[in-house]
């Protein structure tokens, strides 16, 4: 059984450079920079990258389509229409925080996002018929 805690931080960390696996032997989420598995040879990194399940990359989660989920959660227009134009463009996550601060709805985003990253974490375990708590 996987920590669905440990699910979500392995996705929130996911970059361009990094993902995660998980490897179902040892119910042990790692990154594909392999990191405490560096002193396998080849073939037994080929065997564990083959048996392990990669979690969901940066391009599934797609954190820019969760601020445009949550800019249409905002009824207020002038926040909203702020939000919008924070997102277009080089540089829009940090035009979006930044007025998600400036607004002091910066909290309600965390947990809007959060919930998210919840949603995707329990939706990966019950597509890979991994129990998790």
């Amino acid at each position: 059984m996987v920590k669905l805690d440990d699910i979500i931080e392995a996705l929130q960390e996911t970059s361009q450079e990094i993902d995660f696996y998980y490897n179902p032997d040892n119910k042990e989420i790692f990154m594909s920079n392999i990191g405490d598995y560096e002193d396998l040879n080849e073939d037994e990194l080929d065997e564990l990258f083959a048996k392990s399940i990669m979690l969901p990359t940066r391009y599934e989660i797609n954190e820019y389509s969760m601020m445009e989920s949550f800019i249409e959660t905002i009824d207020d227009k002038t926040i909203h229409n702020q939000l919008l134009i924070a997102i277009n463009g080089q540089g829009a996550f940090r035009r979006f925080k930044d007025t998600c601060l400036n607004f002091d709805i910066i909290e309600k985003w965390y947990k809007f996002r959060d919930e998210k990253y919840k949603k995707i974490a329990i939706d990966w375990c019950n597509k890979n018929s991994i129990d998790y708590e």
